[in-house]
């Protein structure tokens, strides 16, 4: 797997705005700022401004560096390095969605108040992003739908990611629809939580299935 530095523009371009976007706001955020919302959008939490920056800016450096280098160092190496650009775009539509998130949140500390729906469509757009490539990963210890059923067959990985795939669309889905009818409830997040059990039990049985044929 080797990285080109024309791959790494997009990602390398979000971290330099993170940097710009946190300086920019610093001045002109209060001491303390809010760092926690409900579902909609008041805050209920709080932290020191430099903290709140560096925490959260520190995690779109954190997501770059973790899916980036982990493929490097995972057991399935050799099978993660055929279908290694799938993986880079999955990591560099999580970097631009912490930016959005981490632009978003400073702006929310400024105002007082958090967006759910400029949240809710970024977050349903990241959603369907990762279910429409879910499929085209390939079996590894990091990304994806990891159970000791789907790390241990390849097939059962395969068909659960499919399924996977098309649950993951359908939250992403939700999510664009509760944002253009400002829907702020517990919908969304429930649907998130419907696919993942979905995945993990379909995982389960099918394995099940087929260690009984």
């Amino acid at each position: 797997m080797k990285l080109s530095w024309k791959r790494e523009i997009l990602s390398l371009a979000m971290l330099t705005a993170t940097a710009v976007i946190g300086l920019h706001y610093y001045s002109f955020l209060p001491d303390t700022v809010a760092s926690h919302y409900d579902i909609h959008g008041r805050p209920n939490g709080y932290m020191p401004k430099t903290l709140f920056i560096l925490v959260m800016g520190g995690a779109v450096l954190f997501i770059y560096l973790l899916l980036t280098f982990l493929p490097l160092i995972d057991p399935f190496k050799k099978k993660i390095e055929v279908k290694f650009k799938n993986v880079l775009l999955l990591r560099d539509a999580s970097v631009v969605f912490f930016v959005v998130l981490f632009t978003l949140s400073l702006q929310a500390a400024r105002a007082g108040i958090l967006n759910v729906d400029l949240f809710g469509i970024a977050f349903g757009v990241l959603l369907i992003v990762i279910g429409n490539y879910m499929p085209k990963i390939p079996q590894n210890f990091f990304l994806g739908i990891r159970t000791p059923w789907t790390i241990i067959s390849e097939v059962v990985w395969k068909k659960t990611h499919i399924v996977g795939g098309w649950l993951f669309v359908l939250s992403g889905v939700i999510y664009l629809v509760c944002a253009a009818l400002k829907i702020n409830s517990v919908i969304p997040l429930s649907g998130i939580v419907v696919a993942s059990l979905v995945s993990v039990a379909y995982s389960f049985f099918l394995y099940e299935k087929m260690q009984k044929d």
